[in-house]
């Protein structure tokens, strides 16, 4: 198979996270913006352009639906409910299909723990903000996550709320075992996916993983079915937990609204010891 070409991606290890705690990036001047992206990508010593990764079928097919994978695993929607935390949702989404892939049955992950972390990485004590993608794999890369059941998710944002000696443990081991995460598109001024950028996103859907997608509202990406008929010639299938249910966006969405986009690849054999 050929392999999926023009793909950031990294190892996520305590050392190769982003520093900078950014503004949103529509406050951002766009010189300022475009050297801060290079300061972060030059910071990650275990980064690549255009690494391999599964190829899907070629041609795409016209479809692909990762909802029964999640639901066999138990893995379907979950909802936020009134917190502000869908970033936080769809990262940790991401990591609990790449988990449960390599574990070979479903295992839910804590997205309580990892709001946790992403918060020790930007020093929030005091609310829910919103977390950027970036940021929320920097929670990772030096506090990893943990199983749900560990730190399960409460229904208010609680400053005092601190992970267990178990779930730490946990977290550490889960960290350990070297997912890599790939960088369709790292967040930029300008929001909307090029066509390419589109493309990418349903091959590795067609691959058999999810994306993970930021907007104003961040959703896992869980399929996609091509239809001349629906803005933009399609739709993609949405994990969402606005509400803990399955959704829909058109091509035209994500070609306009969408900004960052990042997909994380279960560990390799050879990194998890196995």
């Amino acid at each position: 198979m050929q392999p999926v070409k023009g793909i950031h991606s990294s190892r996520i290890t305590p050392g190769n996270y982003f520093m900078h705690h950014e503004m949103p990036p529509s406050s951002i001047p766009p010189i300022r913006f475009i050297a801060l992206t290079i300061l972060w990508v030059g910071a990650l010593p275990f980064v690549s352009w255009g690494r391999d990764v599964p190829a899907p079928p070629t041609p795409l097919p016209t479809q692909v639906d990762l909802r029964p994978q999640l639901d066999q695993w138990g893995l379907g929607p979950r909802n936020q409910g009134p917190r502000n935390t869908c970033s936080v949702f769809a990262t940790m989404a991401a990591f609990e299909f790449a988990y449960s892939k390599h574990v070979g049955h479903g295992e839910k992950l804590s997205a309580e723990y990892l709001n946790w972390a992403c918060n020790q990485v930007i020093h929030n004590h005091s609310e829910d903000r919103g977390q950027f993608f970036h940021h929320l794999l920097q929670g990772f890369a030096r506090f990893g996550i943990c199983k749900d059941e560990q730190m399960p998710y409460t229904d208010h944002f609680d400053p005092q709320l601190e992970p267990s000696s178990e779930a730490r443990a946990t977290a550490k081991d889960i960290q350990d075992m070297g997912f890599l995460v790939h960088w369709i598109r790292p967040i930029q001024a300008k929001h909307g996916l090029s066509n390419n950028e589109l493309l990418k996103t349903k091959r590795v859907l067609a691959s058999g993983y999810p994306v993970a997608a930021g907007a104003s509202h961040s959703r896992l990406f869980v399929g996609y079915q091509e239809d001349a008929n629906q803005p933009g010639g399609g739709i993609f299938l949405t994990k969402d937990s606005a509400g803990g249910e399955y959704r829909t966006v058109t091509y035209e969405f994500v070609k306009t609204e969408v900004n960052d986009v990042f997909w994380v690849e279960e560990p390799k054999r050879s990194a998890a010891g196995k």
